[in-house]
């Protein structure tokens, strides 16, 4: 259970962030481990919402923020669980497409469930147009941050057994 303390400010931002990535995918993580697919939510979602229009690798990278070594390990991993497949790219050889399989098409209403279920949970005692706020004035941060120079950072979550 986090510290019930008010956040003080003078530690980095990025600090309560963490703290906030970890117990968030740590809860959903949880939520959905029947699924099977460990921690990767949003690949699958992105290929669901691309429709299997120019979803290769590099799209998938470009929309997620991932570098390409990681996003092929992903590939592999859901691949072999059966989840998406890769299919050649008539107009382009050198790309595969990323599909969804139907197996992972039957998971996706479970996923959404259980994303907007925690979401829900996460913003209890929020109105609608503070949560509407919030979501904004999340963007707003990351925009301001993401223009600000940078290192490239790796961000590896894990499951502690």
């Amino acid at each position: 259970m986090p510290d019930t303390k008010p956040w003080n400010s003078d530690l980095p931002l990025g600090r309560f962030l963490s703290l906030l990535t970890k117990s968030y995918f740590g809860a959903l993580t949880k939520k959905l481990e029947h699924l099977g697919i460990e921690h990767y939510y949003s690949i699958l979602i992105t290929i669901e919402s691309n429709k299997g229009e120019n979803c290769c690798q590099q799209s998938l990278c470009d929309q997620l923020h991932f570098d390409k070594a990681s996003m092929v390990k992903r590939i592999d991993y859901l691949a072999k669980e059966g989840l998406v497949k890769r299919n050649p790219n008539i107009k382009d050889r050198r790309e595969h497409l990323i599909t969804l399989t139907d197996k992972a098409k039957a998971l996706m209403a479970d996923l959404h469930k259980g994303i907007n279920e925690l979401n829900t949970e996460a913003t209890r005692g929020l109105n609608p147009e503070q949560k509407e706020q919030f979501y904004k004035w999340l963007w707003l941060v990351y925009d301001n941050i993401s223009s600000q120079p940078a290192h490239n950072v790796v961000y590896n979550l894990k499951k502690v057994k």
